[in-house]
């Protein structure tokens, strides 16, 4: 397995053939297009604060496990920063050509399998809730709260079409710690997204759980989501 921690790179990975340092230069070049629309992305980029880690398959045991702990590994050491913002990625080699339905359940099964993992030795952060149809939930690892953003190659929305399935893990104490900065940045974001894209993402304009914003799509107003936590 190959993994690679970009915080501590001094420059864009330059060694051509390995694919953690390939997909790192693609993700740069993909933050970096003029239409991208995440400023905080940029900021975590130009700043080196992007931890990135590239896996085998997104849903496997081996992903699932070294995914688990090298967030472990990521808070002993993040600060949260009124002037900073870092972002843990998870970057997959696979599966490739997903459907936005088929990515969105592999997504899910991830995270679930990480959780059951996660549950075993840490409870849920008890600032947020693990239900996943509260509008307060956030996903919990080692009691950190996050919110994950997938991309894939299929997706609707531009800003998460990106080549390999990767799951970007925010955190919301992040969030919180940036204040009234945070609310400027989403509506920079979201002006973007109507300059470039015709319109701010409807899903989050549409609902307010947190859950249906993670794997990209538009979800229909019935949608349940399949993860079911195991501590409250």
């Amino acid at each position: 397995m190959t993994v690679l921690d970009t915080a501590r790179v001094p420059g864009l990975p330059q060694k051509a053939g390995d694919p953690a340092l390939d997909v790192y230069a693609a993700l740069a070049a993909f933050i970096e297009e003029s239409d991208f629309v995440c400023l905080g992305a940029r900021a975590a980029l130009h700043k080196r604060a992007i931890v990135h880690h590239h896996y085998p398959e997104l849903g496997e045991e081996q992903s699932v496990r070294a995914h688990h702990g090298d967030v472990l590994t990521f808070l002993e050491t993040f600060e949260p920063s009124a002037r900073s913002f870092t972002s843990f990625v998870a970057t997959f080699e696979g599966p490739d050509e997903l459907s936005e339905h088929e990515y969105e359940a592999l997504l899910w099964r991830h995270l679930q399998a990480m959780h059951d993992l996660d549950s075993e030795q840490y409870p849920w952060n008890d600032t947020y809730d693990s239900d996943p149809a509260s509008a307060n939930f956030a996903y919990s690892v080692g009691s950190h709260p996050f919110f994950v953003v997938g991309l894939h190659g299929a997706a609707s929305r531009p800003s998460r079409r990106f080549r390999k399935p990767t799951l970007v893990f925010n955190s919301h104490i992040q969030f919180n710690a940036l204040g009234i900065k945070f609310f400027k940045l989403r509506s920079k974001i979201r002006s973007r997204e109507r300059a470039f894209h015709g319109s701010p993402n409807p899903s989050f304009i549409a609902y307010k759980d947190e859950a249906r914003h993670y794997g990209g799509r538009f979800t229909e107003p019935e949608w349940e989501c399949p993860f079911k936590p195991k501590s409250g």
